[in-house]
């Protein structure tokens, strides 16, 4: 990707600014209130996409067992509402 920055060619990939070096993922953890070691971090970084994976996975489940019981919901709403026609009419022919 290329751009034109003050008349002259700019490759968009290399536009980082060499500066000071920050802190690290760690260390902003640590100062965050984290207490693990820096593998402990490191590990718990690389299981963030099996974990995200997962986690879609359960919202699918969810999603579906929501739907179900809708339906359900909506089965028993009506069979009320059938049921309360019926006791309507009984009561009118009474």
């Amino acid at each position: 990707m290329k751009g034109i920055y003050l008349k002259r060619p700019l490759n968009i990939l290399s536009c980082a600014v060499a500066g000071r070096p920050g802190r690290s993922a760690y260390e902003t953890a640590v100062s965050a209130g984290y207490t693990g070691s820096a593998e402990e971090f490191a590990a718990l970084l690389a299981s963030i996409p099996g974990t995200l994976s997962r986690l879609n996975t359960y919202n699918g489940r969810v999603d579906a067992i929501l739907e179900y019981m809708g339906n359900q919901i909506s089965d028993l709403e009506l069979a009320v509402s059938a049921l309360k026609r019926r006791v309507d009419a009984l009561e009118a022919s009474t």
